[in-house]
Protein backbone atom coordinates (compact mmCIF):
# COMPACT_ATOMS: atom_id res chain seq x y z
CA UNK A 1 0.00 0.00 0.00
CA UNK A 2 1.14 3.56 -0.77
CA UNK A 3 0.29 5.82 1.91
CA UNK A 4 0.50 9.85 1.38
CA UNK A 5 0.66 12.01 5.16
CA UNK A 6 -0.33 15.26 4.88
CA UNK A 7 1.16 17.36 7.85
CA UNK A 8 -0.79 20.04 8.73
CA UNK A 9 -1.18 22.60 12.26
CA UNK A 10 -4.23 24.21 12.73
CA UNK A 11 -2.35 26.23 15.81
CA UNK A 12 -4.50 29.62 14.97
CA UNK A 13 -7.14 30.66 12.91
CA UNK A 14 -5.35 31.88 10.21
CA UNK A 15 -7.10 32.09 6.33
CA UNK A 16 -4.18 32.51 4.58
CA UNK A 17 -2.79 28.90 6.01
CA UNK A 18 -6.58 27.43 5.77
CA UNK A 19 -6.31 28.44 2.00
CA UNK A 20 -2.37 26.99 1.71
CA UNK A 21 -3.86 23.83 2.94
CA UNK A 22 -6.78 23.63 0.83
CA UNK A 23 -4.84 24.33 -2.37
CA UNK A 24 -1.75 21.75 -1.45
CA UNK A 25 -4.07 18.90 -0.33
CA UNK A 26 -6.52 19.76 -3.66
CA UNK A 27 -3.35 19.58 -5.79
CA UNK A 28 -1.95 16.32 -4.73
CA UNK A 29 -5.39 15.30 -5.06
CA UNK A 30 -5.55 16.32 -8.78
CA UNK A 31 -1.93 14.88 -9.42
CA UNK A 32 -2.69 11.67 -7.88
CA UNK A 33 -5.77 11.54 -10.32
CA UNK A 34 -3.76 12.63 -13.25
CA UNK A 35 -1.16 10.00 -13.06
CA UNK A 36 -3.67 7.27 -12.45
CA UNK A 37 -1.90 6.25 -8.76
CA UNK A 38 -3.77 3.04 -7.09
CA UNK A 39 -3.47 1.39 -3.94
CA UNK A 40 -3.04 4.09 -2.08
CA UNK A 41 -4.34 6.18 1.14
CA UNK A 42 -4.26 10.30 1.93
CA UNK A 43 -4.00 10.69 5.27
CA UNK A 44 -3.69 14.72 6.48
CA UNK A 45 -2.33 15.15 10.34
CA UNK A 46 -3.43 17.85 12.30
CA UNK A 47 -1.44 18.23 15.69
CA UNK A 48 -3.63 20.60 17.83
CA UNK A 49 -6.45 18.34 18.26
CA UNK A 50 -8.64 20.54 16.31
CA UNK A 51 -11.86 18.21 15.97
CA UNK A 52 -14.46 19.32 13.20
CA UNK A 53 -12.29 21.13 10.98
CA UNK A 54 -12.11 22.53 7.62
CA UNK A 55 -9.95 19.42 6.90
CA UNK A 56 -12.70 17.27 7.20
CA UNK A 57 -14.68 18.72 3.85
CA UNK A 58 -11.72 17.33 2.02
CA UNK A 59 -12.16 13.64 1.90
CA UNK A 60 -9.51 12.25 3.05
CA UNK A 61 -8.70 10.22 6.03
CA UNK A 62 -8.09 13.03 9.25
CA UNK A 63 -5.89 11.60 12.23
CA UNK A 64 -5.80 14.84 15.19
CA UNK A 65 -2.94 14.62 17.29
CA UNK A 66 -1.98 16.39 20.44
CA UNK A 67 1.47 16.67 18.77
CA UNK A 68 2.27 20.75 18.86
CA UNK A 69 1.57 20.67 23.04
CA UNK A 70 4.91 18.35 23.64
CA UNK A 71 7.71 20.36 25.42
CA UNK A 72 9.56 20.98 22.51
CA UNK A 73 10.01 23.93 20.27
CA UNK A 74 11.38 22.06 17.75
CA UNK A 75 9.02 21.45 15.05
CA UNK A 76 10.67 18.84 13.66
CA UNK A 77 10.51 16.97 16.60
CA UNK A 78 6.86 17.26 16.65
CA UNK A 79 6.00 16.39 12.99
CA UNK A 80 8.38 13.21 13.15
CA UNK A 81 5.76 12.15 16.04
CA UNK A 82 3.07 12.63 14.09
CA UNK A 83 4.26 10.41 11.22
CA UNK A 84 5.18 7.80 14.06
CA UNK A 85 1.96 7.97 15.67
CA UNK A 86 0.02 8.34 12.33
CA UNK A 87 1.95 4.71 11.79
CA UNK A 88 0.83 3.39 14.48
CA UNK A 89 -3.07 4.34 14.89
CA UNK A 90 -3.69 2.89 10.94
CA UNK A 91 -0.95 0.12 11.17
CA UNK A 92 0.63 0.70 8.56
CA UNK A 93 3.15 -2.09 7.68
CA UNK A 94 7.00 -1.91 7.59
CA UNK A 95 6.85 -2.39 3.69
CA UNK A 96 4.30 0.44 2.85
CA UNK A 97 5.46 3.23 1.31
CA UNK A 98 4.74 6.30 2.60
CA UNK A 99 4.95 10.06 1.06
CA UNK A 100 5.46 13.03 3.98
CA UNK A 101 4.12 15.74 2.63
CA UNK A 102 3.73 19.37 4.16
CA UNK A 103 0.14 20.48 3.57
CA UNK A 104 1.02 23.89 2.73
CA UNK A 105 3.06 22.80 -0.08
CA UNK A 106 1.99 22.89 -3.83
CA UNK A 107 3.03 20.12 -6.25
CA UNK A 108 3.62 21.12 -10.08
CA UNK A 109 1.63 19.55 -12.81
CA UNK A 110 5.10 17.74 -13.82
CA UNK A 111 6.35 16.31 -10.76
CA UNK A 112 9.64 14.33 -11.16
CA UNK A 113 9.25 13.21 -7.83
CA UNK A 114 5.37 11.88 -8.18
CA UNK A 115 6.32 10.27 -11.92
CA UNK A 116 8.62 7.79 -9.46
CA UNK A 117 5.70 7.08 -6.85
CA UNK A 118 3.59 6.20 -9.56
CA UNK A 119 5.38 3.61 -10.09
CA UNK A 120 6.84 2.70 -6.64
CA UNK A 121 5.59 -0.87 -6.21
CA UNK A 122 7.54 -1.86 -9.66
CA UNK A 123 10.55 0.30 -9.19
CA UNK A 124 11.30 -1.45 -5.78
CA UNK A 125 13.13 1.73 -4.43
CA UNK A 126 12.72 2.20 -0.29
CA UNK A 127 13.11 5.67 -0.42
CA UNK A 128 12.56 9.07 -3.16
CA UNK A 129 14.39 12.09 -1.92
CA UNK A 130 16.27 15.68 -2.97
CA UNK A 131 19.40 15.76 -0.66
CA UNK A 132 20.93 18.70 0.22
CA UNK A 133 18.74 21.92 1.94
CA UNK A 134 16.41 23.71 0.07
CA UNK A 135 18.39 26.82 -0.39
CA UNK A 136 21.60 24.27 -1.58
CA UNK A 137 19.92 21.26 -2.95
CA UNK A 138 22.38 18.24 -4.10
CA UNK A 139 22.53 15.19 -5.89
CA UNK A 140 24.35 12.99 -3.75
CA UNK A 141 23.94 11.17 -0.56
CA UNK A 142 24.39 13.48 2.99
CA UNK A 143 22.96 13.91 6.01
CA UNK A 144 20.51 16.65 5.22
CA UNK A 145 17.36 16.61 3.07
CA UNK A 146 14.33 18.41 1.74
CA UNK A 147 11.19 17.27 3.85
CA UNK A 148 8.54 18.98 2.49
CA UNK A 149 8.55 16.04 0.15
CA UNK A 150 10.07 13.05 1.22
CA UNK A 151 8.98 9.00 0.17
CA UNK A 152 10.49 6.08 2.27
CA UNK A 153 9.68 2.61 3.27
CA UNK A 154 8.31 2.40 6.47
CA UNK A 155 10.21 0.51 7.82
CA UNK A 156 13.06 3.02 7.31
CA UNK A 157 11.12 5.94 8.93
CA UNK A 158 10.72 3.65 12.39
CA UNK A 159 14.42 3.99 12.35
CA UNK A 160 14.51 7.78 12.28
CA UNK A 161 16.12 9.63 15.41
CA UNK A 162 14.24 11.88 16.95
CA UNK A 163 16.31 15.52 16.81
CA UNK A 164 17.34 17.30 20.06
CA UNK A 165 16.03 20.51 20.90
CA UNK A 166 18.23 22.59 18.30
CA UNK A 167 18.57 19.63 16.06
CA UNK A 168 17.03 19.90 12.29
CA UNK A 169 15.01 16.97 11.82
CA UNK A 170 15.92 17.05 8.25
CA UNK A 171 19.33 15.75 9.33
CA UNK A 172 17.75 13.22 10.84
CA UNK A 173 15.85 11.71 7.83
CA UNK A 174 18.86 12.01 5.85
CA UNK A 175 20.93 10.37 8.15
CA UNK A 176 18.45 7.39 7.74
CA UNK A 177 19.06 6.48 4.47
CA UNK A 178 22.75 5.59 4.83
CA UNK A 179 20.91 1.87 6.27
CA UNK A 180 19.48 2.01 2.69
CA UNK A 181 21.26 0.46 -0.48
CA UNK A 182 22.39 3.59 -2.52
CA UNK A 183 20.28 1.25 -5.75
CA UNK A 184 17.33 1.87 -3.68
CA UNK A 185 17.29 5.26 -3.33
CA UNK A 186 16.34 7.54 -5.92
CA UNK A 187 17.98 11.00 -6.04
CA UNK A 188 15.61 13.41 -7.70
CA UNK A 189 16.89 16.06 -10.15
CA UNK A 190 14.21 18.28 -9.17
CA UNK A 191 11.35 17.56 -6.64
CA UNK A 192 8.76 19.79 -8.75
CA UNK A 193 7.02 21.43 -5.31
CA UNK A 194 6.25 25.18 -4.66
CA UNK A 195 7.43 25.65 -1.14
CA UNK A 196 7.28 28.52 1.46
CA UNK A 197 9.08 27.57 4.56
CA UNK A 198 8.90 29.76 7.63
CA UNK A 199 6.79 32.53 4.95
CA UNK A 200 4.30 32.86 2.52
CA UNK A 201 6.28 32.87 -0.22
CA UNK A 202 7.00 30.45 -2.75
CA UNK A 203 9.49 28.88 -4.47
CA UNK A 204 10.01 25.88 -6.78
CA UNK A 205 12.53 23.15 -5.54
Amino acid sequence: MLYFIVTTSLFKECHIRKSQYINGINKLKQVIYNLNIENYKIIIIENNNNKNTFLDTLNCIIFYTNNNFLKTKNKGYKELQDILDCINKFNINDTDFIVKMTGRYILEDNCEFMSIIKNINNTKYDCVIKYGSYNNPVNYKMNDCITGLIGMTCAYIKKIEKPDENECVEWKWGKVTYLIKDEKIYKVNKLGINICPGSNVYFKV
